[in-house]
């Protein structure tokens, strides 16, 4: 399987590496720290964006 850093990421993607729902993960990125991070193109997670998302709350692998 890829890294979930390997490429843009969607929402839901993201929320399932993590095991929560959209709307947990959704609250968890409008902390201080991420300031309410927002996809940057349409649905999509940057990969730069998703590195900042896993480095913040850290991998679930």
């Amino acid at each position: 399987m890829d890294s979930i850093t390997s490429k843009p990421r969607t929402l839901k993607e993201l929320a399932n590496y993590y095991q929560v729902s959209p709307k947990t993960f959704k609250n968890w990125l409008d902390c201080k720290t991420l300031n309410g991070i927002k996809p940057e193109s349409g649905y999509y997670y940057s990969i730069a964006q998703v590195k900042l998302i896993v480095d913040h709350l850290g991998s679930n692998d």
